[in-house]
């Protein structure tokens, strides 16, 4: 038995192709949608977008990802290791103030309480901060705090000789950390 195929009139073929391309728009739609959540997809607006329009955010947020990304300032970044990456302003390499200076243009100082409670820190330690960041102490220094400290402020900024130093407000001391996440 053999299949035999009729061919399709103009009007039958455009209301398949539209179809398709219907079908298409809804998944591009819902593919957002399921990336963001429902509550947030319309909390943005975006189930007032025609298909097409939905279409076009998503493919220009698709294409300057990557700039979009650098746009978003360190303390905001949630991996350690992403803040550790980025490169000073101008070359970076020096010390001192002039550093500090290149560094807060690119983001790279990072301020953030810490996740919880925060008895101090010995080596190994990994501190959570609430921006998702964790930094584990690389040197052996080390904190004790008299009693547990609710979500105190640090701050993480490159060291004098590489690395990064992490500093909490309220103690005069700090440590050598590394990204950890």
């Amino acid at each position: 038995m053999s299949l035999r195929l009729l061919p399709l009139s103009p009007f039958l073929f455009a209301l398949s192709l539209g179809l398709a391309c219907a079908s298409s728009h809804a998944q591009q739609a819902i593919m957002l949608q399921q990336k963001m959540g429902p509550a947030e997809f319309s909390q943005a607006g975006l189930d007032k977008l025609d298909p097409a329009e939905l279409q076009h955010l998503q493919q220009w947020l698709a294409d300057h990802a990557a700039e979009l990304a650098a746009l978003v300032p360190a303390s905001a970044t949630a991996s350690a290791r992403v803040v550790a990456d980025r490169k000073p302003a101008g070359g970076g390499g020096g010390t001192g103030h002039q550093a500090d200076s290149a560094d807060r243009k690119v983001g790279r100082i990072v301020v953030s309480p810490i996740a919880g409670h925060f008895e101090g820190w010995r080596r190994g330690s990994v501190l959570t901060l609430q921006n998702g960041q964790q930094w584990r102490v690389s040197d052996d220094s080390s904190l004790a705090t008299p009693r547990p400290v609710d979500s105190p402020e640090a701050t993480v900024k490159p060291g004098a000789f590489g690395g990064w130093l992490l500093k909490v407000k309220g103690y005069n001391a700090s440590a050598r950390v590394e990204p950890a996440n």
